[in-house]
C-alpha cells in the first residue's frame, strides 16, 4: 500500500514515518511533501497513493486546498496541533484526526478506522493491525436548516440516510426529512459502523430502523425499514456478506 505524507515538520515526518513502520509495515511510504506546492506536482507526476497523512497547517496554507482539487478521492488522516480543523477535515476526505504529537495509541486507531472503512465499504484494503477499541470521535449530532433557522438533531434519532438526485437526505424514526450537506461516503466516515451501515449505494442505515428482512435475487436482502419507504432498500451485491455480519455483531 502506498502512503503520501504531507509535513514540513522534519521531527513529526520522522517520528510518523517511525511509528508507520511499527505499526502497518505494509505501508509503503511513496512520497513526502512539506507544502500545498510541492503537494501538487508530487500529485501530478506520480499515481495516487492509497492513503495521505496531512498536516492542516502548512507554510503557503491550509492543506484542505490540496484535496478541493483533486480529481481521484484518496483517505486522509489529518494531524494538527489544535482540534479547530477537525470538521472541515472530515468534509475534505478526512477519515481521522489527530492531535499532534501523534501518540501510537492514536494512530493504532487511525489506522484501524481506515481499515474498517476500506475492508467494509470498498472492499479494498485489510491490515493485519490488531482489535482495538474504535475512537469516540463520531458525529453526535446534525445541524439542520428549517426554513431560516436550524435544529440540532441527535444522531441516535436517525433512521436513515439516503441520496436522490444528488442531494443528500437525513430521515428522523419520527418521519422528518431533512437535506444535509454531506455526501454518503464522508457520513460513512462520521457514524459509528456499530449502528450505521451502507447497505447500497442509495442509503446508509441504523440498524433500529430495520423491521423486516426478506430474500431477494442474487443472495440479496430486501429489507423494510421504519419510516417505510418506497425506494431501493435491497442491499448491493457486494455488501450482502459484511451486511449479515454487522446484524449479528460481527463489527
Amino acid at each position: 500500500m502506498r502512503t503520501l505524507i504531507i509535513e514540513n515538520d522534519t521531527e513529526a515526518f520522522q517520528q510518523l514515518k517511525t511509528l508507520l513502520e511499527e505499526l502497518a509495515p505494509e505501508q509503503k511510504i511513496a512520497g513526502h511533501c512539506s507544502s500545498i506546492k510541492d503537494t501538487m506536482q508530487w500529485l501530478q507526476h506520480n499515481a495516487a497513493p492509497d492513503l495521505i497523512f496531512s498536516v492542516v497547517q502548512l507554510p503557503d496554507g491550509l492543506s484542505f486546498e490540496i484535496f478541493k482539487k483533486l480529481e481521484n478521492r484518496v483517505p486522509v488522516i489529518f494531524t494538527c496541533k489544535y482540534d479547530k480543523h477537525a470538521i472541515a477535515a472530515f468534509k475534505a476526505n478526512g477519515i481521522y484526526y489527530i492531535v499532534k504529537p501523534v501518540k501510537k495509541s492514536e494512530l493504532r486507531e487511525a489506522l484501524k478506522r481506515y481499515d474498517i472503512c476500506f475492508a467494509r465499504g470498498r472492499g479494498h484494503y485489510k491490515t493485519n493491525l490488531p482489535s482495538v477499541q474504535m475512537p469516540s470521535r463520531y458525529q453526535e449530532r446534525f445541524m439542520v436548516s428549517v426554513g431560516a433557522q436550524m435544529k440540532l438533531l441527535k444522531t441516535e434519532d436517525i433512521a436513515y440516510f439516503y441520496t436522490e438526485n444528488k442531494v443528500v437526505y437525513l430521515v428522523t424514526f419520527d418521519g422528518m426529512k431533512y437535506a444535509v450537506d454531506y455526501t454518503l461516503e464522508q457520513l460513512y466516515l462520521l457514524l459509528d459502523l456499530h449502528f450505521f451501515f451502507r447497505i447500497n449505494r442509495q442509503f446508509i442505515i441504523n440498524i433500529s430502523a430495520i423491521v423486516q428482512m426478506a430474500p431477494a435475487s442474487k443472495s440479496r436482502l430486501k429489507l423494510t425499514l421504519r419510516p417505510a419507504t418506497d425506494r431501493n432498500t435491497i442491499t448491493s451485491f457486494e455488501r450482502t456478506e459484511n451486511f449479515r455480519k454487522w446484524v449479528l455483531g460481527g463489527y
